[in-house]
């Protein structure tokens, strides 16, 4: 009888959260157009997040400086971005935490990669080749998750002091417009824009698929990390993921509508995959606390961070 009591007062409090959730204001979520946030889209779209008891509104914008200003001015619940983004913000005052992940490192899934503009695919076929040569102009964005991904490729790769010649580019499409041009030689990119180089004749020297850590991740302000919005966000998305594996085409539709890939090279480009992981919600690992350290020790490094957040701080732990 005390076992059917516990049952209905646990059933009776998780119906209020619910609703509680389901009655509040609307979470505002900024995202960026990156290849992986169609499953923010999706769940969005599909009245996943509805079905969680969460009223959630996903606000697009063009680059990380302009959704860090909008989190930093208290317009936006949360965003879709990367670890540099959430430890600045933390630092900063904007206290939040991750609750997901969009984009792991997969040896079946490329995220981002160095691509060789079609000018100079022939001259430069390999890594190998990229080595041999010295001062490479590669366009970039500094202090930035591009950063981030050259300085772990030269240390993976053992890329020789001088090999690439940094060229500061920091809007994306201007990034792409030089690098097929042929102003610079290489530029890391994420998809699918790598998939449009590479369709256009450039090459793809190097590639993320070997390392092993969270690229891309979704947090949420501190003061809406409550349960049941953790629990019923993390349901949509891992929902949608699964929506998005069932009918890529429909999704590839989607993705083309909300430019989040150019329909030139939208029939040929492999859409993103979630099951790879074998987690058990269906999502991408969340970053470890390895991922934590590697990523703070970065910034200290590059002067963007005074310490390394705690773990525990930074992370909200997936339900087991």
């Amino acid at each position: 009888m005390k076992e059917i009591r516990r049952a209905a007062i646990a059933a009776v409090l998780a119906a209020a959260l619910i609703s509680g959730a389901a009655n509040a204001e609307a979470l505002r979520i900024g995202v960026l157009p990156a290849a992986d946030s169609i499953v923010l889209y999706a769940a969005a779209d599909e009245g996943l997040f509805k079905k969680a008891g969460l009223d959630v509104e996903i606000v697009p914008f063009k680059s990380a400086l302009e959704l860090g200003a909008a989190m930093r001015a208290g317009r936006l619940d949360g965003h879709f971005g990367d670890l540099m983004n959430v430890f600045t913000q933390n630092e900063t005052g904007v206290k939040q935490a991750v609750i997901l992940t969009t984009t792991h490192t997969n040896p079946e899934q490329r995220a981002f990669g160095l691509v060789i503009s079609p000018k100079s695919a022939g001259e430069i076929k390999s890594l190998d080749d990229l080595k041999a040569k010295k001062g490479t102009e590669t366009a970039m964005s500094s202090s930035t998750i591009i950063d981030y991904l050259a300085d772990r490729m030269k240390a993976t790769e053992a890329l020789p002091e001088g090999t690439l010649r940094n060229v500061e580019v920091k809007p994306i499409p201007i990034r792409l417009q030089m690098l097929l041009s042929g102003k610079v030689a290489s530029a890391i990119l994420p998809e699918p824009l790598v998939s449009v180089v590479e369709s256009k004749g450039g090459r793809v020297v190097w590639d993320d698929k070997a390392l092993n850590e969270a690229l891309a991740v979704v947090a949420l302000r501190a003061q809406k990390l409550d349960p049941a919005t953790v629990s019923g966000f993390r349901t949509a998305v891992a929902e949608a993921a699964k929506l998005i594996e069932a009918d890529p085409e429909k999704f590839r539709a989607v993705m083309v509508k909300k430019s989040l890939l150019p329909k030139p090279v939208a029939a040929d480009y492999k859409m993103v995959r979630f099951s790879i992981y074998g987690t058990p919600d269906g999502l991408p690992p969340l970053p470890t606390a390895e991922d934590v350290k590697r990523v703070g020790d970065w910034m200290i490094a590059k002067g963007m961070l005074k310490a390394v957040p705690d773990y525990a701080s930074i992370v909200v732990p997936a339900a087991k």
